[in-house]
């Protein structure tokens, strides 16, 4: 099991080179203090989020020497395939084999007409953009054919360096997303604020689906982070944008398994820290994460340390390392148990 970190910027949180560079500082840390992964998100059209991932991931694969870098995720349907398989084939190049590509269809209407693709079939486009990722990254040539897209005897230049090409690992929360996974990637990914009875009974639909296809599953859980040594100052620091950043995804219709809740302002920091949040002190950090390990069998995390509006530079990195010092040694040690 590892525990890596993703960042969620964007203009809302700062001047933007200022807030770039603070990105790359907290992917150095990352590096130094033991996440395995320093990955990058997106929407084409927010200010709470920066729109060029992979973009950003080349600077983080610059800055870095042992973190998986790429996307969690990047919105699939609004890439050409060839260019976005070209791009993911150079950061594996660049960062010598530790490209991580995460890939979703998005739930945005506005992310498709800010940059001229449809909504209507973004499912076919998401479904053909995959399939044509992993022939580019395993074939010398080859040539695709189906509803949206059509290439004739066309290459990557140059191929990844890991063997059988950048490991795909789709988004989903709908039934057709989760077969798609199971049947198409190396890996599922979840939503970062769907609860634990939600995540488990996911978990269980896609990796049926990737045994009936015969594939491994593996499960990346995205989730919402903050280790403490003072539950005040954690409150202070990490309660009011962590409930502000729940109630905006709910408004944006990316929560949908809070029965009862019809209104945003119904949302309480404690609803959210009992199965969905990984917040406490180091030892509550590795008991809620053994949660998901042991009921929905998550394979993988991705931290969310800092939303767009917070916590500021210092804290996150103060938080990092007080992870980096006390959690992830414990959750290797955990682990190693589990195993025994």
């Amino acid at each position: 099991m590892s525990v890596g970190v993703l960042f969620t910027q964007g203009l809302v949180t700062g001047d933007p080179h200022t807030v770039l560079g603070e990105i790359l500082e907290q992917a150095e840390a990352a590096d130094r203090l033991g996440f395995s992964h320093a990955l990058t998100t997106e929407h084409k059209y927010s200010d709470e989020y920066f729109g060029s991932p992979l973009h950003l991931s080349y600077a983080i694969a610059a800055r870095t020497q042992r973190v998986k870098v790429g996307t969690a995720i990047a919105i699939a349907p609004l890439y050409n395939p060839m260019e976005l398989a070209q791009d993911s084939a150079m950061l594996d190049q660049l960062s010598g084999g530790r490209a991580w590509l995460g890939l979703g269809v998005g739930y945005m209407p506005v992310d498709y007409s800010t940059v001229g693709v449809s909504w209507e079939d973004r499912a076919q486009r998401f479904d053909e953009t995959v399939r044509i990722l992993r022939q580019a990254h395993t074939s010398e040539r080859f040539s695709f054919s189906d509803e949206i897209y059509t290439f004739d005897d066309v290459s990557v230049i140059p191929q990844p360096v890991q063997a059988g090409g950048v490991p795909l690992h789709l988004a989903a929360w709908t039934p057709g997303g989760l077969r798609r996974a199971g049947r198409l990637a190396d890996g599922w990914i979840t939503n970062a604020l769907m609860s634990l009875q939600t995540m488990t009974a996911m978990a269980a639909d896609y990796r049926a689906a990737a045994e009936a296809a015969g594939r491994t599953p593996h499960v990346t859980s995205i989730r919402f982070c903050w280790p403490y040594t003072s539950r005040e100052a954690a409150l202070e620091k990490f309660g009011d944008t962590a409930l502000a950043m729940a109630r905006t995804l709910f408004d944006y219709g990316a929560i949908t398994d809070l029965p009862g809740v019809s209104s945003s302002a119904e949302i309480t920091l404690e609803e959210f820290v009992k199965d969905r949040f990984v917040f406490g002190t180091p030892q509550e950090c590795v008991e809620t994460v053994g949660r998901f390990r042991d009921e929905a069998g998550v394979d993988d995390f991705l931290m969310i340390f800092r939303y767009p509006t917070g916590p500021d530079h210092a804290a996150v990195l103060e938080a990092m390392e007080l992870f980096g010092a006390e959690v992830l040694p414990a959750l290797a040690a955990d682990h190693r148990k589990v195993r025994a």
